[in-house]
């Protein structure tokens, strides 16, 4: 299927989602954090969370961390199994995210001295990008959620759960890679579209994947940018 026919098809399904989830953007975007937090710190933890998961998941994973802990520096030194028993163990790359999610907030902490991002709203938007993509642990959907809208700069998220989304619609191929399907809908959504766009993407139900090869390809495309995670056995004391 060539490129034109693929973003006529995209049009058409995000304009069929706009009809089906009139509510979106709203209804989808991260919740609000809770008051303490550092909101963009919010924002990638909530990113961590939806990513290869979907809302329903990580709007349940988020309640049972707040109500684990009194704030996300708490969470940030408890081993990651814990965090992985706390949102089950079968939510989706367990205990790769829990791995990962807890790589970021410590890296986070040690460069700013406390679980702050503010010093991104300080930045460019290319150095912003820069210091969330250099983060360990970071994935690029998480990196481009959080400049998408926490920074409210131009990108756009993309993992294998949105690639089946979209290749389920004819627009795109069901075994493309993530971070290839994210270029392309970059180019194709100016600014202020790609978030009501990704937003309303983010509603729509994944089909299940076609065969492990794929489903296994796209994932790991969606997080080819960054470093495995590294286990971490010990805890980190509280400042």
């Amino acid at each position: 299927m060539n490129a034109a026919i693929q973003a006529k098809k995209l049009d058409a399904l995000i304009k069929r989602l706009g009809t089906e989830h009139p509510e979106a953007p709203g209804a989808s975007a991260t919740p609000a954090p809770p008051e303490g937090n550092d909101p963009l710190v919010h924002e990638l933890v909530y990113a961590f969370l939806l990513w290869e998961a979907g809302p329903q998941l990580a709007g349940e994973a988020l309640a049972a961390i707040h109500q684990e802990f009194v704030d996300y520096n708490e969470a940030r030194i408890v081993m990651s199994d814990e965090l992985g028993e706390l949102i089950g163990k079968r939510y989706p790359l367990a205990p790769e995210r829990c791995q990962r999610l807890g790589i970021a907030l410590n890296t986070i902490f040690k460069r700013e001295h406390a679980l702050s991002l503010a010093a991104l709203g300080e930045m460019s938007k290319r150095d912003s990008r820069a210091y969330l993509d250099s983060i360990e642990g970071m994935t690029p959907f998480v990196a481009a959620r959080v400049t998408l809208l926490g920074l409210g700069a131009h990108a756009f998220p993309v993992d294998a759960r949105l690639v089946r989304v979209l290749a389920g619609a004819g627009a795109c191929a069901d075994d493309e890679a993530a971070d290839t399907v994210a270029s392309r809908l970059e180019r194709h959504f100016r600014a202020g579209q790609a978030a009501p766009a990704y937003l309303l993407l983010e509603c729509a139900p994944a089909e299940s994947p076609k065969g492990a090869k794929n489903a296994g390809r796209n994932a790991a495309s969606s997080s080819s940018r960054s470093k495995a995670p590294r286990t971490t056995k010990t805890r980190t004391s509280a400042p």
